[in-house]
């Protein structure tokens, strides 16, 4: 498994969390204690995420320690401060938060997911599957399929291959162009030495998304596999041309050092 291609999604899916709970602040932080305090928690929410999405840790945290003063109790803010402190290195203080905000509000599809991406991260992988499953269930959850996707890496992560297929295919159910999930089957029937459906998966990822390293990276692979050395060059050149510092690219330049020793 690349632990570049990894990273980079639950990278995507950590903040496409971040971005779901500012879409959410004005429909919910409202629905506890009193009307001004819950209005001003909403309101430093609403900041503090801004300064988080900008790398800006202290002002996001005087922002959210703000909002938890003025409404403790609202799921949203607790589940903010638990990406503040995640982005912080504050493992046990982001646990605090992320569990509180579930277990004010438990039903809710967005709080599960991205409290599973941080136990899978933190390697509390049996957690996280079974809560990111859960999230994944809710019918009402508008995009399953990310839940999906962090079961499947949880479930990958615990060396089971077999069940984070299943994940991942599931989610390409919901959505057959996800992305992730594409980039994710080609690389396990990439180890499978299942080639052709290896190459399947990425030209379907090829259609969908823009080329990253991960997916020229698989492309070379694919290709020299399949024998096809003319477009295994074409996926390397570009690899090289357009991402030079990237770790597959230097997965690939230590490749050809040995070839060609």
């Amino acid at each position: 498994m690349n632990k570049t291609f990894d990273r980079w999604v639950r990278i995507a899916v950590t903040l496409s969390a971040a971005l779901v709970v500012s879409a959410c602040v004005s429909s919910n932080t409202q629905q506890f204690g009193n009307k001004d305090s819950d209005a001003a928690a909403g309101y430093n929410l609403q900041l503090g995420i801004d300064y988080l999405r900008q790398g800006n840790l202290s002002e996001a945290k005087a922002k959210l320690d703000r909002a938890l003063t003025q409404n403790p109790k609202n799921p949203q803010v607790n589940f903010a401060a638990g990406l503040l402190y995640d982005h912080l290195n504050d493992d046990k203080k982001a646990d605090e938060y992320y569990n509180r905000a579930v277990t004010l509000d438990p039903k809710n599809a967005e709080i599960l997911n991205g409290y599973a991406v941080f136990l899978c991260r933190k390697g509390d992988r049996q957690k996280g599957e079974r809560i990111a499953a859960k999230a994944a269930a809710d019918p009402l959850y508008k995009t399953p399929e990310v839940a999906l996707m962090n079961a499947g890496n949880c479930a990958l992560d615990a060396g089971r291959a077999t069940k984070a297929e299943e994940y991942f295919r599931r989610a390409l159910r919901v959505q057959p162009n996800f992305p992730a999930a594409l980039l994710q089957m080609a690389e396990l029937e990439l180890k499978g030495a299942n080639y052709l459906p290896a190459r399947g998966f990425l030209e379907r990822y090829q259609q969908a998304a823009k080329a990253n390293p991960a997916s020229l990276w698989l492309g070379v692979r694919i290709e020299s596999a399949l024998g096809n050395t003319a477009t295994a060059a074409d996926y390397a050149r570009r690899l090289k041309q357009d991402f030079p510092t990237s770790d597959e690219t230097k997965a690939l330049l230590e490749l050809e050092r040995k070839n060609n020793s």
